[in-house]
């Protein structure tokens, strides 16, 4: 996938394109991709996703907006679909234009948008004013043609970020996994502990999640780690670590099934499987100890009889 800067458009070939903020990459954002790329391929044009750095309602909100992924997930999984060209642009640069003015401006003069895919709830220019219906009648006064995709559904009710979001922070890791078509993951790098765990005779590695990145309920899951190309079971505490009063800061401290190596520095992917029990604080070490047992192998029953070991291709990222 080619990646395209703002600042050396115009494209000349002209290109099919699809448009959002598409947090997330779920099953909804990867059916408007695809459906954008076998339009490109009858045309014979590339297939462009337009996207934004900054998500809008980080800037237009007053609330602290929380991301489903990082830039560079985002960029992976919309790659994955096939689309041949990306280009993310600063929102702040576009907020204030009009719909007539976005779309003459960025879509057929910068861009030179021969055939535009989106979804029934985009909108877009000066306080979201634009809708699909004016996008398509603005394009279409161009000779542009434009599709206006419907809303996927799951488990009978609309795929949608949001829903998303709400998912994740609930700790509802199957119901998020059919949105997405894959395990929600986070590939973060791994920072330095107290090595309690390693005196609890279950050396684990820290995570801290970035301030602005949507935060799973605090518990314990059954996870997948991702490491080197290879994929180990474990188990993972996302929280405060109540019992030892270590953080202030949310993390993920995951102990790591069949693995000893050094991971300080690197970057490991967690898949989270299933949430297994809340958050709790502990009387002694030595309870924790028992605990930390009893999750490993709760933890290590779900991902065996649950089928997750299996877990291959378009599941994982």
């Amino acid at each position: 996938m080619e990646k395209l800067c703002f600042d050396n458009l115009p494209q000349t070939d002209g290109c099919v394109l699809t448009i959002g903020n598409f947090d997330g990459v779920h099953l909804g954002h990867s059916a408007l991709m695809k459906q954008t790329v076998e339009k490109a391929r009858e045309l014979k044009l590339p297939s462009l996703v337009l996207t934004f750095i900054q998500h809008p309602q980080s800037l237009l909100s007053s609330d602290s907006f929380k991301y489903l992924l990082g830039q560079e997930d985002k960029e992976k999984l919309i790659a994955l679909t096939g689309i041949d060209k990306y280009l993310a642009i600063d929102f702040k640069t576009v907020k204030d234009w009009s719909p007539q003015e976005f779309i003459n401006t960025l879509l057929i003069d910068k861009l030179n948008v021969r055939y535009a895919v989106c979804g029934c709830d985009f909108a877009f220019g000066k306080g979201g004013s634009g809708t699909p219906e004016l996008m398509k009648a603005l394009l279409g006064e161009r000779g542009i043609g434009c599709t206006v995709a419907d809303k996927l559904t799951a488990d009978g009710e609309p795929i949608s970020s949001t829903r998303l979001r709400a998912l994740v922070t609930a700790g509802d890791m199957e119901g998020a996994a059919r949105l997405l078509g894959r395990l929600y993951s986070f590939n973060l790098p791994v920072v330095h502990g107290r090595r309690l765990g390693a005196k609890l005779g279950s050396p684990t590695i820290n995570q801290l999640f970035p301030t602005d990145r949507a935060m799973p309920a605090f518990g314990v899951y059954a996870v997948l780690c991702g490491i080197e190309g290879k994929l180990y079971g474990g188990v993972a505490n996302i929280g405060v670590k109540p019992t030892v009063g270590e953080v202030s800061a949310p993390l993920c401290e995951t102990y790591i099934f069949d693995f000893d190596g050094d991971l300080y520095g690197k970057e490991v992917r967690i898949y989270l499987c299933k949430h297994l029990r809340g958050e709790k604080r502990f009387e002694s070490l030595d309870a924790l100890r028992a605990q930390i047992a009893k999750d490993s192998a709760t933890a290590e029953a779900t991902l065996r009889d649950e089928g997750f070991y299996k877990s291959e291709g378009d599941k994982l990222l």
